[in-house]
């Protein structure tokens, strides 16, 4: 008999024997999952303890890598308090600097009226002084060297 054969009733006989067909072909149904089950088991069962020592060796390197990430931590907690260090430092750089400036700026400004006094003093007594071209002591010079 063929599956589609057992699939139809055939006369009285048939339609008395189909409510047992059913649970013929559930319990085909059933040794078919449980051969599935089976065979998935054994897979599981080779296959587990590889994954069990893979699942060990990742929670090791887990381990480990938490451990370097407490320690970057550690260094990065360490870097932010020299960072805002620095940053005080700076700060207080640049307000001595700036207080400097400021000093240098007024004194500059301070020395500025005295240089061209000077500056001033030192043109009139330039116009003060003899031509150096023309006075006794070229004269003596012009008298004293022989003429070419």
């Amino acid at each position: 008999m063929n599956d589609s054969a057992s699939e139809r009733p055939e006369g009285v006989l048939g339609a008395l024997l189909t409510p047992l067909r059913l649970p013929g072909r559930m319990v085909t149904d059933i040794e078919t999952l449980s051969r599935a089950v089976l065979s998935l088991q054994k897979t599981t069962q080779r296959h587990l303890p590889s994954i069990d020592d893979r699942a060990g060796e990742l929670v090791k390197q887990l381990d480990t890598l938490q451990a370097s990430v407490n320690r970057l931590e550690v260094q990065v907690d360490q870097l932010m308090g020299l960072e805002s260090t620095i940053e005080e430092r700076m700060e207080d750089l640049r307000g001595d600097l700036n207080k400097r400036m400021m000093a240098v700026e007024h004194e500059v400004r301070a020395m500025r009226p005295p240089m061209d006094q000077m500056a001033n003093d030192v043109q009139k007594v330039v116009k003060l002084l003899p031509d150096p071209n023309d006075g006794p002591l070229t004269r003596l010079k012009d008298t004293l060297s022989p003429s070419s």
